[in-house]
């Protein structure tokens, strides 16, 4: 991948559900590397072809566990996202994982639609951009047993003992704009080392009253900030750094 430059990082977007218009603002106005990740076969398409057409946006194609319905219709669609990813060379499966908090009754299927996914990532060193809600534990095992290299945990408000074993593995987690309301959020980054942590908009998800959007990332650096006691600049710079080590030798 062409060398990037770049001030911040949305490590997960679904920028698919913006507008040409919306997007063509944001690319333009905000200094921003923004990671697109895909809900499902027709989402990862247009993916895919958004970060063809904009240098600043890195593709991750997916399935989202509360895409997932039966399990014959949910195996075939994962197969032609893996293929659309082989196809196109995209290095990243995403959003991908497992839900227990909000999709309970979907898990057993969940569950082998991400299988599928785990081999296609050990198969082929692809990044997994990870959904992991109560099932952060779950989530971690199966990353060891299939030996995943290199996998973000998006949105990470799990247990707090975890947080040692993600840095052993060498996988990484994103802090949302929620980190300013949402006291969970905010003791994980008071606990976790800032070299695992990257920044994300989960945009355009409204989470009470909070819109969120890419730009809100440079108010996570702030926050995390904060809460960590460092400067904007300390913490901005590390996030870079992070996504540099991390991510982009991966494209």
């Amino acid at each position: 991948m062409a060398k990037l430059s770049y001030e911040y990082v949305d490590v997960h977007s679904h920028a698919h559900e913006y507008d040409d218009a919306s997007l063509r603002e944001i690319i333009s106005s905000e200094d921003i590397v923004i990671v697109a990740v895909g809900d499902d076969f027709e989402s990862s398409r247009r993916v895919v072809k958004l970060s063809r057409m904009y240098n600043k946006i890195v593709a991750c194609v997916g399935l989202h566990p509360w895409s997932i319905k039966n399990l014959k219709d949910s195996l075939r669609e994962a197969e032609k996202i893996v293929h659309l990813a082989l196809d196109y060379n995209v290095r990243c499966l995403g959003e991908v994982g497992l839900d227990t908090k909000f999709v309970a009754e979907t898990i057993n299927v969940q569950r082998e639609v991400f299988k599928l996914f785990l081999e296609a990532a050990r198969d082929h060193g692809l990044i997994l951009n990870l959904h992991t809600a109560g099932t952060w534990e779950e989530v971690y095992r199966l990353l060891i047993r299939y030996d995943i290299p290199y996998a973000n945990f998006h949105w990470y408000t799990g247990p707090l003992h975890l947080l040692d074993e993600l840095v052993k593995a060498g996988y990484s987690i994103s802090i949302n704009p929620a980190v300013s309301i949402q006291k969970k959020h905010q003791r994980v980054v008071q606990s976790a080392s800032l070299e695992i942590m990257l920044t994300e908009s989960d945009s355009p998800y409204k989470y009470k009253g909070i819109m969120m959007h890419p730009r809100l990332v440079i108010d996570v650096v702030r926050e995390i900030g904060r809460i960590k006691s460092m400067s904007f600049d300390e913490v901005k710079e590390a996030i870079k750094r992070n996504f540099e080590h991390l991510w982009l030798k991966r494209l």
